[in-house]
C-alpha cells in the first residue's frame, strides 16, 4: 500500500501504513489503554477503568469506513501483526487555523512502546502526509495537564499557539492547549 513504511525497532521492524476499516478494533484498543494510562491522576480512576471498548470499535469503524475520499487519513503502526499506535488527523476544527491547514486529531502508542520512537514515526508520517497536500500549517490539541505528551510535542517542534479551550470529561474540567507545527523553512539555497 503507497505510504507504508518500516522502522526498526528493539521489538523488531514496525510498519506504518493507513489505516483501515478492519482496524477498528485494534486502534479502541490502543485508545482505552493510551487514556487509561496517560490520563491516570488527571481523570477519575473509576472513568478509566469503565472505558467502553466497543463504543470506541463501533466510533473508529464508522469514521474509517466514512473516509471515502480521504480527507480525514489515520495510519497505524503495526509490529508483527500487532498495533502498538496510531495516528488520526484531518481539516481543521477551529475556524482560525488558516487554510490550506490540518489537525492532528488522536495520537496514542501502547504504553509498553512509550519511548521507543512510534509516536514519533506516526507523528511524522502524519505531517508528511498533510505537507505533502500543501497544507503549511498543522495543529493539535492536547490537555495541558498531560505533561509528558506536552514535552514529547514540544520535542518534536510543535509550540503552543495561544489557543485555549475547557473541556468537561466525567465531571471534571480541564484545560486543552492548541500546539502548532508552522511551515517548515525552506532549504537553504532557495526562496
Amino acid at each position: 500500500m503507497a505510504g507504508d513504511r518500516e522502522i526498526g525497532s528493539g521489538g523488531g521492524p514496525v510498519l506504518v501504513r493507513r489505516a483501515l476499516p478492519v482496524d477498528a478494533r485494534a486502534i479502541a484498543e490502543v485508545t482505552v489503554r493510551g487514556w487509561q494510562a496517560a490520563y491516570r491522576g488527571i481523570l477519575p480512576e473509576d472513568f478509566l477503568a469503565g472505558l467502553s471498548l466497543p463504543a470506541r470499535e463501533v466510533a473508529w469503524r464508522s469514521m474509517l469506513e466514512s473516509d471515502e475520499e480521504g480527507a480525514a487519513p489515520a495510519w497505524v503502526a503495526e509490529r508483527n501483526g500487532e498495533t502498538i499506535g496510531f495516528a488520526a488527523s484531518g481539516p481543521p476544527r477551529d475556524a482560525d487555523v488558516p487554510l490550506p491547514g490540518a489537525e492532528v486529531y488522536a495520537l496514542y502508542v501502547l504504553p509498553e512502546e512509550w519511548g521507543t520512537g512510534i509516536g514519533r514515526s506516526l507523528l511524522e508520517t502524519a505531517v508528511g502526509h498533510w505537507r505533502s497536500h500543501g497544507c503549511p500549517t498543522l495543529v493539535l490539541w492536547v490537555l495541558e495537564a498531560n505533561g509528558p505528551a506536552r514535552a514529547f510535542y514540544e520535542a518534536m517542534g510543535w509550540e503552543p499557539d495561544g489557543g485555549r479551550q475547557r473541556l468537561e470529561i466525567a465531571g471534571t474540567s480541564l484545560a486543552e492547549i492548541r500546539y502548532r507545527l508552522a511551515q517548515a523553512a525552506p532549504p537553504r539555497g532557495t526562496s
